[in-house]
């Protein structure tokens, strides 16, 4: 419980100490992402293999960037705070989620092409006012149960829209700066047992649109 409370106030003190001096550019995240039994390892390259619950969630982040490198790294840096809705499918009653996660997001240069993705990985807190049936589910195979509150790793794969020339007049003299459309990653894990008895966890898999102003 102490390594648990030590990470959640170490990880909210690095979160608001660059908003607190938001200048940057910021970005809102609509998603929605369905829960899979595929192991994190393999879930990033598109493996998906549906869960028998087959319940879903859907949420939004807000991000700020604060650092557009990371020790010197093209890397640019997102403080992110995230609220999801959990439909259970009639299984348990819907729940309500919050993460709060620092992000790193690289721009690929597609080869051979004038063309980018945007490849994001976040790492942070995931809270739960009732953990997922396909959670309990895999927690209960081991004998152990969950935690409400645990480890969130985010993966995102981003296509931005205004490189595309056709779309670029829709962001021009606009508040929006840029838009994404792309694939997800939402993971909850116990980091091998140290937010819950035992090692585990889920993933859900979907998509997303993503708006930078």
């Amino acid at each position: 419980m102490y390594r648990r409370s030590f990470a959640a106030i170490a990880l909210v003190a690095a979160l608001l100490s660059p908003l607190a001096h938001a200048e940057g550019e910021q970005n809102l995240r609509v998603h929605w992402s369905k829960s899979s039994e595929t192991d994190f390892g393999t879930v990033v390259i598109g493996d998906y293999s549906a869960s028998p619950e087959s319940n879903y969630l859907l949420g939004a982040t807000y991000g700020y960037q604060y650092s557009d490198t990371l020790f010197s790294l093209p890397l640019e840096m997102t403080a992110n705070v995230g609220v999801q809705w959990l439909n259970e499918r009639g299984l348990q009653q819907d729940g309500y989620g919050l993460t709060t996660y620092i992000k790193a997001h690289y721009r690929w240069r597609l080869p051979w092409t004038e063309k980018q993705v945007r490849l994001g990985l976040g790492e942070g807190l995931s809270y739960v006012s009732r953990i997922p049936m396909s959670e309990v589910r895999d927690f209960g195979t081991k004998g152990a149960e969950s935690e409400k509150l645990m480890n969130y790793l985010e993966w995102t794969i981003d296509v931005p829209l205004r490189q595309f020339h056709p779309l670029e007049g829709l962001f021009q003299g606009g508040v929006i700066q840029d838009a994404s459309l792309g694939f997800m990653v939402w993971h909850r894990s116990s980091v091998f047992g140290l937010f819950s008895q035992t090692g585990g966890g889920i993933n859900f898999m979907g998509f997303s649109f993503e708006a930078r102003f």
